[in-house]
């Protein structure tokens, strides 16, 4: 087995018969309503791809592991010239790239559930999914020539992967997602040490993450991949130099693996770059790339990168017609209301969201979900009470036309978002980067959560606590979290800490697991 490195999430794993290749985001253009580009350049290795996709001497697939468009690049799909392959995607409960893949031509098209281990040429693949409304990815495992690659890529199933390590047995190599990727606190008005604070907790909290599955997995080999991406447009270019942010590059991170990871396993752990191979059976690395980038190099690189750009994004000048701002947000208001219709847990939120236009600052939509209303207003009354989003009106076109969903919008990182008191809110949350067809089966996700009685003993601090067995937040075990501080159950998938001290309480949100304390019988 071989696997060569295409950048990003990106992999072409070929054995004695197959080639599987996974997530290639290859596209010039980027990826959301480029927002997102590819960190370093790889649009050289769109070239390898569809050669190897060509290579009729072997049985080929192409596996797409969710929506978001730094994995499905439907663009280079499209742009295939040669088809001869089958396709294999998660069959999550949205159906939405099982429908954008309905017409493409190829060989078909292998929807797969939860588990389901499929035969392919001298070997298996079994795919692992995440369904949980908020969050829509997979994890995939391919077994062939007595040789096994975990990619996970950005899908966090981090509590199950104990479960996997013991169904599969050993895992030659093992590659997830060591980067951030969301709004917060990316797009939210802090102040500068505020910014930074916040950044560094989420940044080492997802490091350790990643080392606890790397323990987990026992891989003979630990590729680091998903991340970062970069931002070449003039709006957000300044996110690439940041000293701290959620967007760490594999040297820092590499460097806290050599660290954490010492004592504990012997992964070989290489700074991999596009179109370098992995030899599976001596877990070796094959540099191939001729331009790598350093920490010495790194910021006349993105200069350039960004440089390379500039004519690209002068053409994507939005230029605002007399009144065009109106009509956005007369369309924004029913979009709204569409969805405040179809929120069954509207009540639920005390709060007040407002969201606007950048470019028309004094133009407001107030949304009341208990009074179940939106009205335009001029200016936020609350002082202590809500939420806020902002964002160019132009990018909220694209999104009312359809040629955005909610959710990529918000990885566009184009918005300003802020919050009184700063407390995450997952109806909000949901209620923001959810399509309205969706927020039943969100709210009825969380009802269920609600109704589970299933509960675990923990230990911390020499004392024991019964608590809910699955995080309120979006269902992960927490039977495989671990203890922070001598008080701190931390969720395994997405870091969230719950106060054992304080009833199970969690830190940075309304939500607890009601922690009973236990005396020692």
């Amino acid at each position: 087995m071989q696997i060569t490195y295409l950048g990003h999430a990106g992999f072409c794993v070929e054995t004695s018969q197959s080639i599987v290749v996974m997530d290639p985001w290859m596209s010039p253009t980027g990826a959301f309503d480029s927002g997102w580009f590819q960190f370093p350049c790889n649009h050289h290795l769109a070239a390898l791809v569809q050669e190897k996709l060509q290579d009729t001497t072997k049985h080929r697939y192409l596996y797409i592991s969710h929506e978001h468009k730094d994995h499905f690049d439907l663009p280079f799909l499209n742009s295939l010239a040669a088809r001869d392959f089958t396709l294999i995607v998660p069959h999550y409960r949205r159906p939405a790239i099982r429908e954008l893949l309905a017409d493409y031509q190829c060989n078909g098209l292998i929807a797969c559930h939860d588990r389901q281990e499929i035969p392919i040429a001298g070997g298996s693949v079994t795919l692992y999914l995440d369904d949980s409304e908020l969050d829509r990815d997979s994890a995939i495992l391919v077994t062939a020539d007595g040789h096994s690659f975990l990619n996970m890529n950005d899908c966090k199933i981090h509590d199950r992967l104990p479960e996997i390590r013991q169904n599969a047995g050993d895992i030659d190599v093992f590659a997830c997602q060591f980067s951030g990727a969301t709004w917060h606190p990316t797009c939210y008005e802090y102040s500068e040490e505020t910014y930074r604070r916040i950044s560094r907790k989420k940044m080492m909290s997802k490091f350790e993450a990643t080392a606890k599955a790397i323990e987990a997995v026992e891989p003979r080999m630990f590729l680091p991949s998903a991340g970062p991406a970069v931002f070449l447009d003039p709006l957000l270019s300044h996110l690439n130099f940041e000293e701290v942010n959620i967007f760490p590059r594999a040297p820092r991170f590499l460097s806290y693996l050599d660290k954490r990871l010492r004592r504990s396993h012997q992964a070989e752990i290489p700074d991999i770059m596009p179109g370098d191979v992995v030899d599976v059976a001596t877990a070796s690395l094959v540099q191939l790339a001729p331009d790598r980038v350093n920490e010495d190099n790194y910021e006349s690189y993105m200069r350039a990168y960004i440089a390379r750009y500039e004519g690209f994004f002068r053409t994507r000048r939005y230029v605002d017609a007399p009144g065009r701002s109106d009509l956005v947000l007369k369309r924004l208001q029913g979009e709204l209301e569409r969805k405040l219709d179809a929120f069954t847990l509207r009540e639920r939120i005390d709060r007040i969201l407002y969201v606007g236009l950048l470019d028309r600052p004094r133009k407001l939509l107030r949304v009341d979900f208990r009074g179940r209303y939106v009205d335009p207003v001029d200016t936020i009354d609350e002082k202590d009470n809500y939420y806020s989003m902002s964002a160019p009106s132009w990018e909220i076109e694209r999104v009312l036309d359809g040629r955005l969903s909610w959710e990529d919008f918000s990885l566009t990182f184009r918005m300003r978002l802020s919050r009184e008191p700063d407390v995450y809110q997952t109806l909000v949350h949901g209620f923001l980067i959810m399509e309205s067809e969706d927020l039943n089966h969100f709210c009825a996700r969380l009802l269920d959560l609600e109704a589970s009685t299933e509960r675990i003993i923990v230990e911390a601090q020499g004392c024991r606590y019964s608590v809910n067995r699955f995080c309120p937040h979006q269902g992960a075990d927490l039977a495989q979290g671990w203890i922070e501080e001598d008080r701190y159950l931390v969720c395994a998938r997405h870091g969230w800490r719950f106060d054992l001290l304080d009833g199970g309480q969690a830190d940075t949100s309304p939500h607890t697991i009601e922690a009973i304390g236990l005396e020692d019988s």
